[in-house]
Protein backbone atom coordinates (compact mmCIF):
# COMPACT_ATOMS: atom_id res chain seq x y z
CA UNK A 1 0.00 0.00 0.00
CA UNK A 2 1.64 2.87 -1.00
CA UNK A 3 0.56 5.79 0.32
CA UNK A 4 0.81 9.36 -1.90
CA UNK A 5 3.76 10.65 0.84
CA UNK A 6 5.05 6.85 1.18
CA UNK A 7 7.66 7.36 -1.18
CA UNK A 8 8.63 11.09 -0.04
CA UNK A 9 8.82 9.61 3.29
CA UNK A 10 11.44 7.03 2.36
CA UNK A 11 13.38 9.50 0.59
CA UNK A 12 13.72 12.03 3.15
CA UNK A 13 13.46 10.59 6.67
CA UNK A 14 16.29 10.34 8.08
CA UNK A 15 15.52 9.11 12.05
CA UNK A 16 17.64 6.69 13.75
CA UNK A 17 17.05 3.22 12.70
CA UNK A 18 14.82 4.01 9.84
CA UNK A 19 17.18 2.05 7.39
CA UNK A 20 15.62 -1.20 9.15
CA UNK A 21 11.99 -0.08 8.95
CA UNK A 22 12.11 0.55 5.30
CA UNK A 23 14.14 -2.47 4.86
CA UNK A 24 11.52 -4.73 6.28
CA UNK A 25 8.67 -2.67 4.83
CA UNK A 26 10.22 -3.31 0.98
CA UNK A 27 10.36 -7.16 2.23
CA UNK A 28 7.33 -7.08 2.83
CA UNK A 29 5.96 -5.47 -0.32
CA UNK A 30 4.84 -7.33 -4.06
CA UNK A 31 7.23 -7.35 -6.05
CA UNK A 32 5.45 -4.16 -8.39
CA UNK A 33 5.48 -2.44 -5.21
CA UNK A 34 8.97 -3.24 -4.92
CA UNK A 35 10.22 -1.61 -7.65
CA UNK A 36 8.43 1.64 -7.43
CA UNK A 37 10.11 1.65 -3.68
CA UNK A 38 12.95 1.01 -4.74
CA UNK A 39 13.50 4.32 -7.02
CA UNK A 40 13.21 6.03 -3.36
CA UNK A 41 16.12 4.04 -1.55
CA UNK A 42 18.04 4.50 -3.97
CA UNK A 43 17.88 8.21 -3.65
CA UNK A 44 18.44 8.11 -0.16
CA UNK A 45 22.86 8.81 1.25
CA UNK A 46 21.98 5.02 3.38
CA UNK A 47 21.07 3.21 0.07
CA UNK A 48 23.97 0.78 0.62
CA UNK A 49 23.22 0.14 4.06
CA UNK A 50 19.39 -0.51 3.68
CA UNK A 51 20.94 -3.08 0.61
CA UNK A 52 22.55 -4.87 3.21
CA UNK A 53 19.69 -5.08 5.20
CA UNK A 54 16.98 -6.22 2.72
CA UNK A 55 19.56 -8.80 2.15
CA UNK A 56 19.59 -10.45 5.22
CA UNK A 57 16.12 -9.58 6.01
CA UNK A 58 14.21 -13.45 5.75
CA UNK A 59 10.18 -12.55 6.48
CA UNK A 60 9.41 -16.13 6.85
CA UNK A 61 9.57 -15.82 10.18
CA UNK A 62 6.64 -13.43 10.04
CA UNK A 63 4.90 -15.57 7.33
CA UNK A 64 4.75 -18.24 9.84
CA UNK A 65 3.61 -16.37 13.04
CA UNK A 66 0.64 -15.25 10.44
CA UNK A 67 -0.17 -18.86 9.06
CA UNK A 68 -0.28 -20.07 12.61
CA UNK A 69 -3.17 -17.66 13.57
CA UNK A 70 -5.21 -18.59 9.83
CA UNK A 71 -3.96 -15.04 9.56
CA UNK A 72 -2.92 -13.87 5.09
CA UNK A 73 -1.02 -11.07 4.52
CA UNK A 74 -2.43 -9.19 1.49
CA UNK A 75 -0.99 -5.83 1.70
CA UNK A 76 1.73 -3.28 4.75
CA UNK A 77 2.10 -0.06 4.58
CA UNK A 78 4.96 2.34 6.19
CA UNK A 79 3.47 4.30 8.89
CA UNK A 80 7.07 5.83 10.62
CA UNK A 81 5.25 8.85 10.95
CA UNK A 82 1.82 7.79 12.28
CA UNK A 83 1.13 8.50 15.84
CA UNK A 84 -2.56 7.78 16.03
CA UNK A 85 -1.45 3.84 15.88
CA UNK A 86 0.49 3.34 18.50
CA UNK A 87 4.34 2.11 18.64
CA UNK A 88 3.76 0.42 14.72
CA UNK A 89 6.29 1.81 12.38
CA UNK A 90 4.77 -0.72 9.63
CA UNK A 91 1.09 -2.33 9.15
CA UNK A 92 0.49 -5.77 8.43
CA UNK A 93 -2.87 -5.50 6.64
CA UNK A 94 -4.50 -9.53 7.03
CA UNK A 95 -7.62 -11.27 5.81
CA UNK A 96 -8.75 -14.14 8.62
CA UNK A 97 -10.02 -17.68 7.56
CA UNK A 98 -13.35 -15.97 7.54
CA UNK A 99 -12.38 -13.11 5.29
CA UNK A 100 -12.58 -10.72 7.71
CA UNK A 101 -10.19 -7.76 7.35
CA UNK A 102 -7.64 -7.18 10.01
CA UNK A 103 -4.37 -4.90 10.85
CA UNK A 104 -1.32 -5.93 13.07
CA UNK A 105 1.43 -3.51 13.45
CA UNK A 106 4.73 -3.86 13.44
CA UNK A 107 7.30 -2.14 16.15
CA UNK A 108 11.03 -2.81 14.08
CA UNK A 109 14.11 -1.57 16.87
CA UNK A 110 18.08 -2.38 16.48
CA UNK A 111 19.73 -3.83 19.41
CA UNK A 112 17.82 -1.91 21.95
CA UNK A 113 14.10 -2.14 23.29
CA UNK A 114 13.05 1.42 23.98
CA UNK A 115 9.42 1.76 23.64
CA UNK A 116 8.71 5.23 23.90
CA UNK A 117 10.42 8.63 24.23
CA UNK A 118 8.36 10.30 26.92
CA UNK A 119 8.48 13.74 28.89
CA UNK A 120 10.05 14.05 31.97
CA UNK A 121 7.11 16.25 33.05
CA UNK A 122 5.46 12.76 33.28
CA UNK A 123 7.56 12.16 36.13
CA UNK A 124 8.75 15.15 38.07
CA UNK A 125 7.44 18.15 39.05
CA UNK A 126 7.59 21.91 37.50
CA UNK A 127 8.86 23.21 41.03
CA UNK A 128 11.33 20.24 40.83
CA UNK A 129 12.05 20.89 37.02
CA UNK A 130 12.48 25.00 37.63
CA UNK A 131 14.92 24.45 40.99
CA UNK A 132 17.30 21.95 38.25
CA UNK A 133 16.79 24.90 35.64
CA UNK A 134 18.92 27.08 38.37
CA UNK A 135 21.51 24.50 39.14
CA UNK A 136 21.98 23.98 35.04
CA UNK A 137 23.89 27.32 34.39
CA UNK A 138 26.23 26.16 37.02
CA UNK A 139 26.61 22.64 35.68
CA UNK A 140 27.34 23.81 32.12
CA UNK A 141 30.47 25.74 33.38
CA UNK A 142 31.34 22.80 34.92
CA UNK A 143 31.04 20.64 32.42
CA UNK A 144 33.00 23.51 29.72
CA UNK A 145 35.99 23.62 32.12
CA UNK A 146 36.14 19.40 32.44
CA UNK A 147 35.75 19.21 28.55
CA UNK A 148 38.34 21.88 28.21
CA UNK A 149 40.67 20.23 31.17
CA UNK A 150 41.06 17.13 29.08
CA UNK A 151 40.68 17.94 25.37
CA UNK A 152 41.27 21.64 24.84
CA UNK A 153 40.01 23.17 22.30
CA UNK A 154 36.51 23.30 21.90
CA UNK A 155 36.60 22.22 18.54
CA UNK A 156 38.18 19.05 19.94
CA UNK A 157 34.96 18.29 21.81
CA UNK A 158 31.81 20.33 21.51
CA UNK A 159 29.08 17.75 19.69
CA UNK A 160 31.32 14.77 20.38
CA UNK A 161 29.54 12.83 22.50
CA UNK A 162 32.52 12.41 24.95
CA UNK A 163 31.97 10.92 28.46
CA UNK A 164 31.61 13.92 31.04
CA UNK A 165 31.10 13.37 34.88
CA UNK A 166 29.77 16.16 35.06
CA UNK A 167 26.77 15.17 32.71
CA UNK A 168 26.64 11.87 34.79
CA UNK A 169 26.42 14.04 38.49
CA UNK A 170 23.40 17.08 37.20
CA UNK A 171 21.38 13.50 35.54
CA UNK A 172 21.64 12.06 39.06
CA UNK A 173 20.07 15.17 40.66
CA UNK A 174 17.19 14.76 38.15
CA UNK A 175 17.24 10.50 39.28
CA UNK A 176 16.90 11.73 42.66
CA UNK A 177 13.73 14.30 41.70
CA UNK A 178 11.77 11.41 39.84
CA UNK A 179 12.47 9.20 42.57
CA UNK A 180 11.51 11.89 45.51
CA UNK A 181 8.23 12.61 42.88
CA UNK A 182 7.21 8.64 42.41
CA UNK A 183 4.68 8.79 45.25
CA UNK A 184 3.17 11.77 43.83
CA UNK A 185 1.62 11.02 39.84
CA UNK A 186 -1.67 10.59 40.28
CA UNK A 187 -2.03 8.93 37.26
CA UNK A 188 0.41 5.96 37.24
CA UNK A 189 -2.52 3.75 35.41
CA UNK A 190 -2.44 6.13 32.60
CA UNK A 191 1.37 6.32 32.67
CA UNK A 192 1.40 2.62 32.61
CA UNK A 193 -0.64 2.13 29.93
CA UNK A 194 1.85 4.78 27.44
CA UNK A 195 4.70 3.12 28.84
CA UNK A 196 3.51 -0.05 27.91
CA UNK A 197 1.78 0.64 25.02
CA UNK A 198 -1.26 -1.37 26.68
CA UNK A 199 -3.30 1.50 24.99
CA UNK A 200 -2.39 0.60 21.40
CA UNK A 201 -5.34 1.03 19.00
CA UNK A 202 -4.47 -2.28 16.97
CA UNK A 203 -2.53 -5.41 18.36
CA UNK A 204 1.56 -4.98 17.39
CA UNK A 205 4.67 -7.15 17.14
CA UNK A 206 8.10 -6.11 18.01
CA UNK A 207 10.81 -7.17 15.37
CA UNK A 208 14.29 -6.37 17.12
CA UNK A 209 17.85 -6.47 14.31
CA UNK A 210 20.58 -8.08 15.44
CA UNK A 211 23.97 -9.23 13.72
CA UNK A 212 22.14 -12.52 13.00
CA UNK A 213 18.84 -10.77 11.57
CA UNK A 214 16.10 -10.35 13.72
CA UNK A 215 13.94 -11.32 16.76
CA UNK A 216 10.06 -11.80 16.38
CA UNK A 217 8.08 -10.82 19.64
CA UNK A 218 4.29 -11.28 19.07
CA UNK A 219 3.08 -10.72 22.27
CA UNK A 220 5.11 -8.32 23.56
CA UNK A 221 5.77 -7.51 27.20
CA UNK A 222 2.93 -5.51 28.81
CA UNK A 223 2.01 -4.74 32.40
CA UNK A 224 -1.75 -4.56 34.23
CA UNK A 225 -2.22 -0.92 34.60
CA UNK A 226 -4.37 -1.80 37.96
CA UNK A 227 -0.94 -2.78 39.60
CA UNK A 228 0.51 0.48 39.06
CA UNK A 229 0.36 1.35 42.55
CA UNK A 230 2.49 -1.95 43.26
CA UNK A 231 5.61 -0.38 41.16
CA UNK A 232 8.68 0.74 42.71
CA UNK A 233 11.71 2.84 40.94
CA UNK A 234 15.29 2.67 41.53
CA UNK A 235 18.28 4.04 40.40
CA UNK A 236 20.37 1.41 37.88
CA UNK A 237 23.12 2.30 36.19
CA UNK A 238 24.59 5.63 35.62
CA UNK A 239 21.49 7.57 33.93
CA UNK A 240 18.60 5.16 34.18
CA UNK A 241 15.76 4.82 36.50
CA UNK A 242 14.31 1.10 36.61
CA UNK A 243 10.80 0.04 37.59
CA UNK A 244 10.04 -2.62 39.29
CA UNK A 245 7.21 -5.29 40.14
CA UNK A 246 7.34 -8.23 42.66
CA UNK A 247 11.10 -7.64 42.61
CA UNK A 248 11.51 -8.08 39.02
CA UNK A 249 12.34 -5.49 36.49
CA UNK A 250 9.62 -4.67 33.99
CA UNK A 251 11.34 -1.82 32.63
CA UNK A 252 13.98 0.99 32.85
CA UNK A 253 14.23 4.80 31.51
CA UNK A 254 17.11 6.30 30.24
CA UNK A 255 17.84 10.17 31.63
CA UNK A 256 19.23 11.83 29.25
CA UNK A 257 19.61 15.17 27.13
CA UNK A 258 17.80 15.76 24.11
CA UNK A 259 20.62 16.55 21.33
CA UNK A 260 23.68 16.71 24.24
CA UNK A 261 24.85 18.57 27.22
CA UNK A 262 25.28 21.73 25.35
CA UNK A 263 23.52 22.68 21.78
CA UNK A 264 24.79 25.02 19.13
CA UNK A 265 22.93 28.07 19.68
CA UNK A 266 19.78 28.13 17.22
CA UNK A 267 18.03 31.64 18.79
CA UNK A 268 18.90 35.24 18.36
CA UNK A 269 20.58 35.58 21.76
CA UNK A 270 23.06 32.90 22.90
CA UNK A 271 23.26 31.48 26.75
CA UNK A 272 27.25 31.29 26.75
CA UNK A 273 29.77 32.08 24.51
CA UNK A 274 33.13 30.42 24.66
CA UNK A 275 36.15 30.40 22.54
CA UNK A 276 33.65 31.97 20.24
CA UNK A 277 31.36 29.78 19.68
CA UNK A 278 27.72 30.76 20.19
CA UNK A 279 25.74 28.05 23.06
CA UNK A 280 22.86 26.98 24.27
CA UNK A 281 22.05 24.95 27.69
CA UNK A 282 20.85 21.35 26.58
CA UNK A 283 17.14 20.23 26.87
CA UNK A 284 17.30 17.48 29.64
CA UNK A 285 13.43 16.65 30.43
CA UNK A 286 12.10 16.77 26.97
CA UNK A 287 12.52 13.58 25.66
CA UNK A 288 13.83 9.97 28.00
CA UNK A 289 13.87 6.83 26.32
CA UNK A 290 11.45 4.01 28.49
CA UNK A 291 12.50 0.26 27.35
CA UNK A 292 10.65 -2.49 27.90
CA UNK A 293 12.77 -5.61 29.60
Amino acid sequence: MIYPYTLQEIRQNINTGVEYEIALFYKLLSTAEQQMVLEAINSRFDKTKIYDIIEHTDIQQILDALESRGLTLYDVSFETQNDNIGPSDIVLHLKDSNDKNLQIGISVKYANTCSLNVTGRRFISELQISTLKEELPRYTNMYIKEMSDKYGDINNWFRKRKPSSTTDEYIDLIRDAVIENWSNITDKPNLLSALFHSDSPIEFWVITYNKNGYTLKTEPATVEVSRAQDIIIKKYQTSYVAFYLNNRMIGRMQIKFNNGFIEKCKKKNADLIYQDVKISYGKPFSSWNFSIE
